[in-house]
């Protein structure tokens, strides 16, 4: 049966005003450079034969190049190589020369040489969305760039940017954890966000402003029942997976599936309860909510977790709590049906 774990660890290189070495005179070349420009990297081209274009690249953009054979020496001081000649006899001497100074190097169109992936790139800067498919399939993760690159406000940089300029100023006044937390989704997703993305910059910086006066108040605590559905996690509706991501503690039957489990926040405290929790799971909610967390209780199809009489314990209690239904399982089919079918 074939790994779901990934055989490589995503992460980004910093490249601002260090050298990338690309080597190469063609079209993969040309590729790689024209990457390397939505980027502040020092571009190093050795190129002993370059086409028309790259020429011509490398000459609007002032690129270091170097129009002689690769010598070894020429991967000295790079954080990253590209060997781009199309030929994998060379491509394969520039990754043994950068190899023997520990030095990462991509060989294009022969991933056995790789010791690391050029993704498809969604460039939103300072947001950036990498997407591969660690060589089984360049079109497909350009096809899933696609569908990503219409999903992203063209804005959202600019977002990103208003949000790191009050970063100190959060980290000052807020304390670590919920409230800073909180402070952030609202940012992100509210009228700060609506003002930002709509080129709107000065409302959008007073909104914040605002919004960083209001978030150093008391926490108050609320709770999401979800229906998880069938129990595939393909199947939980979008408002579940939402909430999910700003849940502060999941709690959760042993029914529901680890798959469903995982689509929640990574640093969210997590508390499984046993199989038939009766009133466990209502106290547990209580706790949690009084202390000011958001919880979301995941249990199985799209009942209602608790009966009238445990809900009625969340409103004696004054907490706030929310139904996000879920997709309820299938009927099985009796044979005439089978039949029919």
């Amino acid at each position: 049966m074939p790994s779901e774990r990934l055989s490589v660890f995503p992460a980004f290189h910093k490249v601002s005003r260090r050298p990338v070495l690309v080597v190469g005179s063609g079209l993969e070349a040309t590729a790689k450079v024209r990457l390397l420009l939505e980027t502040e990297a020092e571009i190093r081209l050795v190129s002993e034969h370059p086409d028309n274009e790259l020429t011509a690249l490398a000459a609007a953009h002032a690129i270091d190049r170097r129009s002689r054979p690769f010598e070894e020496s020429d991967v000295d001081g790079a954080v990253l190589v590209f060997a781009a000649s199309g030929n994998r006899d060379e491509d394969a001497a520039v990754v043994a020369a950068a190899r023997a100074k520990n030095i990462p190097v991509n060989a294009v169109d022969s991933p056995d040489l790789c010791d690391f992936y050029t993704p498809a790139i969604v460039n939103r800067a300072p947001v950036a969305v990498a997407i591969t498919s660690t060589g089984a399939g360049p079109v497909l993760a350009q096809k899933l760039r696609a569908r990503i690159e219409a999903l992203l406000p063209v804005e959202l940089g600019a977002l990103a940017r208003l949000g790191n300029s009050f970063r100190a100023a959060a980290e000052r006044v807020l304390p670590k954890g919920q409230p800073r937390r909180r402070f952030w989704s609202a940012f992100f997703e509210g009228r700060v966000a609506d003002a930002a993305l709509s080129g709107q910059t000065n409302e959008a910086r007073r909104l914040a402003s605002r919004l960083l006066t209001q978030a150093d108040g008391e926490a108050h605590g609320f709770v999401w029942l979800v229906g998880a559905g069938p129990g595939a996690a393909d199947l939980l509706t979008l408002r579940a997976q939402r909430v999910l991501q700003e849940a502060d503690v999941i709690v959760h039957d042993a029914l529901v599936p680890e798959a469903v489990i995982t689509m929640g926040r990574r640093d969210a405290h997590r508390i499984r309860l046993g199989s038939r929790p009766g009133g466990e799971s209502v106290s547990v909610l209580i706790r949690e909510a009084s202390a000011g967390r958001r919880v979301v209780y995941l249990h199985p199809g799209d009942a209602h977790a608790l009966d009238a009489g445990e809900l009625a314990a969340l409103r004696t209690a004054a907490i706030l709590f929310d139904v996000v239904p879920g997709v309820a399982a299938p009927e099985p089919l009796s044979a005439s049906d089978s039949k029919a079918a």
